[in-house]
């Protein structure tokens, strides 16, 4: 996988155009921006897009923005083949999506790519909330490379056993096998990105005792409720069917 921080100046615009064994998707840190002709509403740091195999478009910025942006250039090695032959332009706004929380602290997750959201398997994003001094348990992935971009808040991260320094704006990467964990600092809240690639794999704690488990509110990182039908849902994800 590509992964990019991109600062576009006011008035700047950049070209999106995919092959069609690729796949992107993009977050807004600051500022805000408009897909021409395809998504014209000002897309803020709440939004993300998905951005599927021959997708293009036009990004445009009228005051200035950033994004991060991850690609993966060959999904062919990393899908199980449920890419569909029509696949889904998504703008997702994170703060309407339901949040799962951990049963026994209080972490939170957000799905923002996921196979049932996206229809790809080739990767898996979530935003991921962890007030003061949360820590997760010890662990490991078989079968896909984890990367963790900090987007709030201060913390350390440890990798085999060996403990690291991690604030806003640094990119954490830890590949296939390798035992890790992460934690907040004492007084500052983090929040932060986690991409797997590919999205399907399996996770083996080192204490089988602390296994993280998480559970559906139902609602948002507001505490509203969730719309789950698609009518409703429509108000703050926007699906537009892409012809490859």
């Amino acid at each position: 996988m590509r992964l990019d921080r991109i600062k576009l100046a006011a008035g700047a615009s950049m070209q999106f155009d995919l092959s069609k064994k690729t796949i992107a998707w993009m977050q807004v840190l600051e500022g805000g921006v408009t897909f021409h002709a395809y998504y014209t509403d000002r897309m803020t740091e709440a939004h993300s897009a998905f951005l599927p195999p021959g997708f293009d478009a036009t990004l445009i910025s009228s005051n200035g923005a950033s994004f991060l942006y991850a690609e993966i250039p060959d999904v062919g090695p990393v899908h199980s083949g449920t890419v569909n032959s029509r696949p889904l332009f998504i703008v997702t706004e994170w703060e309407r999506e339901p949040v799962l929380a951990s049963e026994h602290d209080a972490r939170k997750r957000i799905h923002l790519v996921a196979a049932d959201m996206c229809e790809t398997t080739a990767m898996q994003v979530e935003m991921v909330i962890y007030p003061s001094g949360s820590v997760a348990p010890d662990s490991h992935h078989e079968g896909a490379d984890t990367f963790f971009y900090f987007i709030t808040g201060r913390g350390t991260a440890q990798a085999n056993g060996q403990e690291y320094s991690i604030s806003q704006g640094d990119l954490v990467y830890f590949p296939d096998g390798e035992r890790h964990s992460i934690k907040a600092a004492a007084g500052s809240d983090m929040r932060f990105l986690e991409f797997h690639v590919p999205a399907e794999f399996k996770t083996v704690w080192t204490d089988p005792s602390k296994i993280s488990a998480w559970r559906s509110t139902d609602r948002d990182i507001h505490g509203r409720e969730t719309l789950l039908d698609e009518k409703e849902r429509k108000a703050f994800r926007f699906v537009f069917p892409w012809a490859v």
